[in-house]
């Protein structure tokens, strides 16, 4: 009896460490991707600043950033141009007025000193965690962006082979989330320069 709890608890770590190297190779070679962009900065760089390669990163590292300066979505009114103009609102409130039940904002409340409080539930996941390691990259945005893609990316292995590890078929689990990692349009869609929520889109059904 107590030999097969040893070699059960053997096995556990077993697993584990073999897990965490998938993890490791999944993240390793999205960082690779970043060795190979420094080496050509003149390329890949407008100064300390990484490039990005889809067009919705800017808005989660805005987010991020008027997140820890304190006026989330405040400065959003050009990205509703012409929507957000005095002309374009005058005209549409006379052909479609708006009940009154939704034009008050909720995103942004005030506390009793008067000053406005952002609830971190209003900002997205992506932008706040970017909010809050950005500190450790001297407050580059882009930069604490970039190096967060090949953690976000490989942390579905996690529970993808621990599930299977339960249902007796880890190795399942194991090729499973090397497989997936590394499949074409997931490893695209995940690759450094792309601050997306593709990146943990795999994490959350995994974890359900």
């Amino acid at each position: 009896m107590l030999k097969m709890f040893f070699e059960r608890k053997n096995n556990n770590w077993l697993f584990v460490g073999v897990l965490l190297v998938c993890f490791a190779v999944s993240a390793g070679v999205r960082y690779l991707q970043f060795e190979t962009w420094e080496k050509t900065p003149a390329a890949f760089f407008v100064g300390e600043r990484p490039m990005m390669t889809t067009l919705d990163a800017p808005y989660w590292l805005r987010w991020a950033r008027e997140y820890n300066e304190g006026f989330f979505l405040q400065k959003g009114g050009l990205r509703g141009y012409p929507e957000s103009t005095e002309t374009f609102r005058e005209g549409s409130v006379k052909e479609f007025p708006i009940p009154l039940s939704y034009t008050d904002p909720t995103l942004v409340s005030s506390s009793s000193s008067g000053t406005q409080k952002i609830n971190y539930r209003d900002v997205p996941l992506l932008s706040f965690l970017i909010a809050h390691l950005s500190p450790f990259f001297n407050y580059n945005y882009y930069l604490t962006g970039t190096l967060l893609i090949p953690v976000l990316a490989s942390l579905f292995i996690l529970p993808l082979g621990i599930y299977f590890f339960r249902i007796s078929v880890p190795l399942s689990g194991l090729l499973g989330g090397l497989i997936g990692t590394f499949a074409g349009v997931y490893y695209m869609r995940s690759s450094i320069g792309r601050i997306d929520r593709d990146m943990p889109n795999l994490l959350f059904p995994f974890l359900a």
